[in-house]
């Protein structure tokens, strides 16, 4: 786990995008990833923000320093869900017999696909 001594935001971002929702019983199979970050503000248009093609993943990290603790993410896209947030360590990302320039833990978001209609549709008929 990270310091807790530490104020600032982690400085990395890792995506953990899971496959098992749609089959609880199998194993966990998860993929690791670097997001493209894009910064948004306050007063930027809120459709900015939008999934511009189709198949394109959208998550929201809300971060307020006034605000303490885990930030919100949200997914603005129709099939992919945020299921875990959490913060961790980044192995690596401190340079050996130099001083810390940045916080060296990250955020670890966790996503999955949401089921289809049709796989909903299933579970409730059974």
């Amino acid at each position: 786990m990270a310091s807790p001594a530490s104020t600032a935001p982690p400085y990395y971002i890792l995506i953990a995008h899971s496959q098992s929702l749609h089959n609880p019983a199998a194993p966990p199979c998860t993929s690791l990833s670097h997001p493209v970050i894009e910064y948004h503000y306050a007063d930027d248009a809120p459709n900015t923000l939008l999934p511009q093609y189709p198949g394109e993943h959208v998550l929201v990290l809300d971060y307020d320093p006034a605000r303490p603790g885990t930030p919100t993410v949200k997914s603005l896209s129709p099939d992919l869900a945020v299921s875990a947030v959490k913060v961790v360590d980044a192995p690596g990302a401190a340079v050996a017999g130099e001083p810390a320039l940045n916080n060296n833990s990250m955020y670890v978001i966790t996503t999955t696909v949401k089921p289809t209609d049709k796989c909903v549709r299933r579970r409730l008929a059974a």
